[in-house]
């Protein structure tokens, strides 16, 4: 009579196997944080791009209608600071680790020249004035 001793396995070969585990998690671990911090900022960086070419896209067409038009233009922006330049006609969006910029060809002018934001969706009010367009941060 033979016995079958079936799931049995030494000590030796659970405790490699235990070693292994562990260090696949532990050599896992801190490069996966690290790729999800950078997925985090580049689409951060993403949102904030697609704002920022909106708003443009929006100035420049505003440019072209009349005196005293205005529209309300509204953007997901991601946590960071907005900031106009009136003299150079440059809006800057410096989020966390990066910073977007953009020049224009029309002039403008804004009432606040630095706006603060947390990620959520911001108005902002466009009006054409005689010989620039007015921003204005809601």
């Amino acid at each position: 009579m033979q016995i079958n001793k079936k799931g049995q396995i030494s000590l030796e070969f659970t405790i490699i196997l235990l070693v292994f585990i562990v260090m696949s998690l532990l050599a896992t671990i801190k490069p996966g944080l690290y790729g999800l911090d950078k997925s985090a900022k580049t689409a951060s960086a993403s949102l904030a791009h697609a704002g920022m070419s909106k708003l443009k896209t929006n100035i420049e067409l505003l440019d072209l209608s009349d005196v005293n038009s205005s529209k309300i233009v509204y953007i997901k922006s991601p946590a960071g600071i907005w900031k106009v330049d009136n003299d150079a006609d440059t809006i800057t969006f410096n989020g966390n680790g990066y910073t977007i910029t953009t020049t224009l060809d029309t002039n403008i002018n804004a009432i606040d020249t630095s706006y603060p934001t947390n990620m959520s969706i911001i108005a902002i009010t466009l009006t054409k004035r005689d010989g620039y367009v007015e921003i204005k941060f809601q």
